[in-house]
C-alpha cells in the first residue's frame, strides 16, 4: 500500500505543494483527494485552510498496469498515453482552477446586506491582496503608486483605473536583499584566524492593509530584516582551509549571529617560547673600580686613585654561558611550530688570552680586557697600555689607541691624543686636542687646550634622548596602524601591495606630524658626530632616513619592519645610558687656563684653579683653588673654594634644578643659576649656599 499523508495550506495547490516536498515524489507519482477547500472570511477573518490527502500510488498497481499496456500495443498504445496524460492533466486543471478563482467572488456569501451595501463601490486591502464590490452607479478606482506593481488581469496598471468584482488585481512589490559577505584570513605566523563579517540584509515592501474605500492609492512599509550566516558554512571552510587546532566556537556563533560588521578572531595557536643565545660572561673583578672617594663632610679626597680596568697574567676574565632551547608551539592547522633557532656564542682570542676547554679565556699578559661582539662570536683580548715617554710634538704624530694611553712627558702645541681608554699625562698639555673614551688625568696644567672625556658619550648621551622619543613615537604609531587595520573600512590587504610607506606618509601629515622633524634631527647630529662615534649609529641614520624621510625608496611591508628599528633604535641608547651609569668617567688636572673642558663624569681641580676657562660636567665639578672668569656647569654640583676676578668682570657658576652650589668666597659680579633662576653677588659674599627650595624659588644663603 502506498504512503499517505495529510496536508494543510493557504489554498489547494500550497496544500498539494507542501504534501509532495514531504514525500519526494512528483505530482504523477501520487494520488490526490481534497477534503476541504479553503474558506477567507471578510476583512481577513474567520478564514481556513485548504486540506488534502496525497497518497503514493500502489507499486504492484503500477507495474501490473505497465505489463497490460505491453500486451495491448498496436493503436491501444496511443489511448494508453492519452490515458496517462489526461490524468495528470485533471490535476493540472484542478490545481489551475484553485489558483485563479476569482479572488472577490468569495466573501459575497459572507456579506450580510448592511455589510454589502456599505462596501458597494469601494475596494479595500487585506493581507497584500485588493478586493472589490461593485455598484449600480459607480465603480472603485485604484491608483498605481512608488514601490508597488499593480496587474489588473495580467496586465500592468500605469494609470489610474477602474476595478470590478470579475477582475483579478495582483500586487507585486520589490524585495531588495544584500547576502551577508565574510572572509577568513590566516595571519602569516599562522597563530591566528580572522573572520571578517559584512551582515547581510534584506528590504521587504509590505502593503499596507487599507479599509473600503472609493479611491484606493496602495502604500507599502518597509521591513528591513538582518541576514546572518550560517556557522556550519564558516567550520566547512575552516576544514578546508586545514584549520584545526584552537578554535574558539563561542566566537564563530557571536560573529555569524551579529547584526553589524566586524572581524573577529576565531582561532588561535599557541606560540612557541622563545630560548636564549648562548653568551659570554665577564668576572665582576675586571670592571671599573672609582678612583675617588667622598669624605663624610663631602669634600674628594684627590689622593685616592681610579683602579683601572685591567687583568693580571693568568687571570680568568670570563666564560662562555651556554644557550637555552625554547619550547615548540602549535599553529592553528596544527603543526608544530619551532621556536627560533638558539645559538651557542663562538669564542675568539685576540691578542693577550687564550682559550682554556673551549669555554674560560684566560690572560697571558697583564692589561686591559676588551670583548668585541659581533652577532654569536666574541673576540677577548688584551690591550696593553700604551706607554710614550716624551712629548707628543710633531715628530711623534698624533696617537691614536684603541687601549690605555700614558704620557710621561706633555703634549704640545696642535697635537691630538686619542684614546678608547684611560689617558694619564703627567706633565702639560698645551694647546692641544685630547679625547678620552674613558677619563683623563694631567697631573700638571692645561693651556689653552680641549679636553673631551668619554668621547664621543656626551654626543650619544644627547641623542639618546632623542631616540627615547623616537621609540615612544614609533610605538604609537604601530598602535595607530593596528587600529586602523581592525577598522571595516581599511583596506589592508592594499598594503601588501604598497607597503606601509603611503599609510605612514598619511599619519605623518595627520597625527603624527612631529615625527619627521625628530626624525631629521637625530640623522643631522649623527651626521655631525660620525668621527666620534660608532659607525652603528651611521647605519641607524640611513635607515630612519630612508624608510621615514625618503618615502619612494621605503621598503617598510607591516608592523614587525617598524618594531625592528625600534628594537636598533634601542641597541644604541640602552649600552649608552649603561655605561654613564655604571662607569663614569672624570677628568683630573692641577690648573686650567683659557681651555675647554667636558667631561661626561666629573671634573676634578687640585691645584690652583681655573682661568677664563669652560668647564662642563654631567655630574660635579671640584675646583679646590680659584676660578677667575669663565663659566662653570655642572648638572650635580660645583663646589669651588674661591670665585671672583679683580678686574670686575664676571663669572657664571650654573647647576640643573635639581644641582646645588657651594662657594666658599666669592666675589662681586658672580652669577649664580640654580636651572632657570639666577642671581647676580653685587656684594663679596662667604660660605655660599645655593639651590632651589620645593616651590622652584632660588635660595642663596651667604655671609657678606
Amino acid at each position: 500500500m502506498g504512503e499517505l499523508i495529510t496536508s494543510r495550506g493557504k489554498n489547494v495547490k500550497e496544500a498539494v505543494e507542501l504534501a509532495l516536498t514531504l514525500l519526494g515524489k512528483d505530482i504523477s507519482e501520487v494520488e490526490i483527494e481534497i477534503l476541504e477547500q479553503e474558506e477567507k472570511g471578510f476583512l481577513g477573518l474567520k478564514s481556513k485552510p485548504a486540506v488534502v490527502q496525497v497518497k503514493v500510488k500502489d507499486d504492484n498497481k503500477t507495474k501490473s498496469s505497465t505489463i497490460e499496456s505491453d500486451n495491448h500495443k498496436t493503436d491501444v498504445g496511443k489511448t494508453e498515453g492519452n490515458i496517462h496524460n489526461d490524468q495528470s492533466q485533471i490535476i493540472e486543471e484542478l490545481l489551475s482552477t484553485v489558483e485563479y478563482e476569482p479572488i472577490n467572488s468569495e466573501l459575497n456569501n459572507d456579506l450580510d446586506l448592511y455589510d454589502m451595501e456599505n462596501i458597494r463601490g469601494k475596494a479595500w486591502v487585506i493581507d497584500g491582496k485588493v478586493y472589490c464590490k461593485d455598484a449600480k452607479n459607480k465603480y472603485p478606482l485604484i491608483e498605481p503608486s512608488k514601490d508597488v506593481q499593480i496587474f489588473k488581469n495580467g496586465k500592468l496598471i500605469r494609470t489610474t483605473e477602474v476595478i470590478s468584482e470579475t477582475d483579478v488585481i495582483k500586487i507585486e512589490v520589490p524585495t531588495e536583499e544584500t547576502l551577508p559577505t565574510w572572509e577568513i584570513t590566516i595571519s602569516k605566523d599562522k597563530l591566528e584566524v580572522y573572520l571578517e563579517v559584512k551582515v547581510g540584509k534584506r528590504i521587504n515592501n509590505i502593503p499596507i492593509d487599507i479599509e473600503p474605500t472609493d479611491y484606493l492609492r496602495i502604500e507599502t512599509v518597509k521591513v528591513t530584516t538582518p541576514l546572518t550566516i550560517n556557522p556550519s558554512d564558516i567550520l566547512t571552510k575552516l576544514k578546508e582551509r586545514n584549520i584545526v587546532h584552537g578554535i574558539d566556537y563561542t566566537a564563530i556563533n557571536a560573529a555569524c549571529a551579529s547584526e553589524q560588521d566586524g572581524i573577529y578572531l576565531i582561532a588561535k595557536g599557541n606560540p612557541p617560547t622563545t630560548g636564549k643565545n648562548g653568551s659570554f660572561q665577564i668576572f665582576n673583578d675586571v670592571e671599573v673600580k672609582k678612583q675617588l672617594k667622598e669624605r663624610v663632610d663631602g669634600s674628594v679626597d684627590f689622593r685616592e686613585t681610579t683602579e683601572f680596568p685591567s687583568v693580571n697574567f693568568g687571570q680568568i676574565i670570563g666564560e662562555v654561558i651556554p644557550p637555552i632551547e625554547g619550547t615548540p608551539g602549535k599553529d592553528v592547522t596544527g603543526g608544530v611550530i619551532e621556536p627560533k633557532k638558539v645559538y651557542p656564542i663562538k669564542l675568539k682570542a685576540g691578542t693577550g688570552v687564550i682559550i682554556v676547554d673551549d669555554s674560560k679565556v684566560v690572560s697571558t699578559e697583564t692589561g686591559y680586557p676588551e670583548v668585541k661582539l659581533v652577532g654569536q662570536l666574541a673576540t677577548v683580548s688584551v690591550v696593553p697600555k700604551l706607554v710614550i715617554q716624551h712629548d707628543i710634538t710633531i715628530e711623534t704624530g698624533n696617537v691614536h689607541y684603541l687601549g690605555a694611553v700614558e704620557v710621561k712627558a706633555s703634549i704640545q702645541d696642535n697635537m691630538t691624543v686619542e684614546a678608547k681608554g684611560n689617558i694619564k699625562v703627567d706633565g702639560n698639555v698645551i694647546r692641544a686636542k685630547v679625547l678620552s673614551g674613558k677619563s683623563i688625568i694631567v697631573n700638571k696644567n692645561i693651556i689653552a687646550s680641549s679636553l673631551t672625556s668619554g668621547n664621543g658619550l656626551l654626543q650619544k648621551l644627547e641623542l639618546s634622548k632623542d631616540l627615547i622619543r623616537l621609540t615612544n613615537g614609533l610605538n604609537n604609531l604601530i598602535a595607530a596602524i593596528k587600529q586602523l587595520s581592525q577598522a571595516p573600512a581599511f583596506k589592508i590587504h592594499s598594503l601588501k601591495v604598497t607597503g606601509l610607506g603611503p599609510l605612514v606618509n598619511i599619519l605623518f601629515n595627520s597625527k603624527f606630524k612631529d615625527i619627521p622633524p625628530l626624525i631629521n634631527t637625530i640623522v643631522n647630529k649623527i651626521k655631525e658626530n660620525s668621527s666620534i662615534i660608532e659607525t652603528e649609529w651611521n647605519d641607524f641614520a640611513e635607515v630612519i632616513n630612508k624608510e621615514f624621510i625618503s618615502f619612494h625608496h621605503s621598503s617598510l611591508r607591516d608592523e614587525e619592519d617598524i618594531d625592528k628599528i625600534i628594537k636598533q633604535a634601542e641597541s644604541l641608547y640602552l649600552p649608552v645610558i649603561n655605561e654613564n651609569d655604571n662607569d663614569p668617567q672624570f677628568i683630573k688636572a692641577n690648573f686650567v687656563q683659557n681651555s675647554d673642558l667636558y667631561s661626561s663624569g666629573d671634573i676634578y681641580i687640585s691645584g690652583q684653579g681655573v682661568y677664563s676657562s669652560k668647564l662642563h660636567a654631567r655630574k660635579g665639578i671640584k675646583i679646590n683653588g680659584f676660578v677667575r672668569g669663565g663659566e662653570i656647569h655642572a648638572e650635580e654640583s660645583v663646589i669651588i673654594d674661591e670665585v671672583g676676578f679683580r678686574a670686575s668682570s664676571y663669572v657664571k657658576i650654573s647647576v640643573s634644578k635639581d644641582g646645588y652650589i657651594k662657594i666658599n668666597n666669592a666675589s662681586p659680579n658672580t652669577i649664580i643659576q640654580i636651572g632657570g633662576q639666577s642671581q647676580i653677588l653685587y656684594n663679596p659674599a662667604k660660605n655660599l649656599y645655593a639651590k632651589l627650595d620645593n616651590l622652584g624659588n632660588l635660595v642663596v644663603s651667604k655671609e657678606e
